[in-house]
């Protein structure tokens, strides 16, 4: 969007300046005897009224992409620490104000495909699997959620430092890609605090009273 803007400053500056060259263009021949001011004037006035088309034109086509920029969908990726765990979680969302359509992603380097025993006790098969599929509709504010490291043994065998890459399209079938360097590193050291009180009565209480308080969250929505 900023860009648009610039390129609308750009091409309004460039439009002056060529405007400014015309009026010393036709001074030089006026005052050298070469044409005559009015047919200068007039040859001057056909190629200004040009420029100035051309000058709406790149203004339209920039203030045209500006709008397509505020209305795109927009996927992002991140990798999160658990709520109250220390498990690294990956969380896919479409930001944007409209639907991707035809969301497909791709791990570098790929996750592994485990089978059989290997797998025993992994959520990186389920991982592997799903993040493999097409998703038809993304919509806005939509959220794919999952764990991607485990905080105690077994540890998922996915790579630390990974790219994800998103592809998807919008309504009007324009393509789009969005790449994300994440790395699990970035939450080792994660600290966070936590009450100094551990007598299990009010423990009890706490839960109560938090439970309560996501359940009337979730009932004004």
């Amino acid at each position: 969007m900023a860009d648009s803007a610039k390129g609308v400053v750009r091409t309004v500056s460039l439009g002056a300046v060529g405007f400014g060259g015309l009026f010393v263009v036709v001074g030089l021949l006026a005052s050298r005897g070469l044409a005559t001011p009015t047919t200068t004037w007039t040859a001057m006035g056909s190629i200004a009224t040009v420029a100035a088309a051309v000058v709406a034109i790149w203004t339209l086509a920039a203030v045209r992409q500006d709008s397509r920029d505020r209305s795109r969908p927009v996927m992002i990726a991140e990798i999160r620490a658990g709520v109250l765990s220390e498990i690294a979680e990956l969380i896919v969302r479409n930001v944007g104000p409209s639907v991707a359509r035809r969301v497909t992603f791709k791990f570098d380097p790929e996750l592994p495909i485990l089978e059989g025993a290997a797998a025993d006790g992994l959520t990186t098969p389920y991982l592997q699997r799903r993040y493999s599929r097409t998703v038809p509709t993304f919509g806005p504010g939509m959220v794919m959620h999952d764990v991607y490291q485990s905080a105690n043994p077994p540890f998922e065998p996915v790579p630390e430092d990974f790219t994800l890459t998103i592809d998807y399209y919008d309504a009007h079938d324009r393509h789009y890609t969005d790449s994300y360097e994440l790395s699990v590193i970035t939450l080792h050291d994660h600290t966070r605090t936590e009450s100094a009180d551990n007598d299990l009565p009010n423990l009890q209480r706490r839960t109560t009273r938090a439970v309560e308080a996501v359940a009337r969250a979730i009932g004004r929505r």
